[in-house]
């Protein structure tokens, strides 16, 4: 059944929410800001689908601080959801129907913050366990030469913690790969980007294991 609650029936007709909501789209970093800041104090995210929506689409905001505000806006809102708190349903609809499609470029935007803001890590934990394949992104992210080695790192990391199975054959791959080299580079010297991706190589033993008790433990609950 879905929840309501009478005193937010005129909430999406606010013109003052309205207007406010406008500037998250505003070409100033400043502005848009200062719109999640309003918008936050106003309650409108956790009332309004559409603007829990807007605040959604933000994840990619070109600029980092802007980003860091609004994916924590909306993982404590999905916190929210976790401990009971009251959150409208159509809110909870729109923010699950759109972060369950997230693509690599948003999720590239997301590594990106948890590389700059550690404090972003359990907001972004609850953000991409809603997207249904970002174990299949975060593969290709792993798998990708061309981006940081920090970006790849972040991505291993998050395919442990959260529990991306479909990630185990790449990471695999990934620590068989490593280890060959290691092995060669005691006669042959290895290429600077060659030797750069054993940074890899902790983070994808780390999560190899919190997969591997991931798997034992489904065995024991089957």
């Amino acid at each position: 059944m879905m929840k309501t609650d009478p005193s937010n029936l005129d909430f999406e007709w606010s013109q003052e929410v309205w207007q406010t909501a406008e500037k998250l789209v505003s070409p100033r970093s400043g502005d848009r800001e200062e719109a999640l800041d309003t918008l936050v104090e106003k309650g409108a995210p956790r009332n309004s689908p559409l603007v829990a929506y807007l605040l959604a689409t933000r994840i990619s905001d070109p600029d980092l601080e802007v980003r860091f505000h609004m994916i924590k806006v909306l993982g404590e809102m999905l916190a929210g959801e976790n401990s009971g708190e009251y959150i409208p349903d159509p809110v909870l609809q729109q923010l699950h129907g759109f972060l369950a499609h997230l693509n690599k470029n948003q999720i590239l935007d997301m590594l990106e913050i948890a590389d700059q803001y550690l404090s972003s890590e359990e907001s972004l934990l609850r953000i991409l366990k809603l997207c249904s394949y970002a174990g299949s992104v975060m593969s290709g992210i792993v798998n990708d030469r061309k981006l940081p080695i920090s970006i790849r790192q972040r991505a291993i990391y998050f395919c442990g913690e959260i529990g991306f199975l479909e990630t185990t054959s790449v990471l695999q791959r990934l620590v068989q790969l490593v280890e060959k080299r290691n092995q060669k580079q005691a006669r042959v010297p290895l290429r600077k980007k060659t030797q750069e991706e054993s940074k890899l190589y902790p983070f994808a033993i780390a999560a190899l294991e919190k997969l591997n008790n991931e798997v034992k433990r489904g065995k024991k609950n089957a």
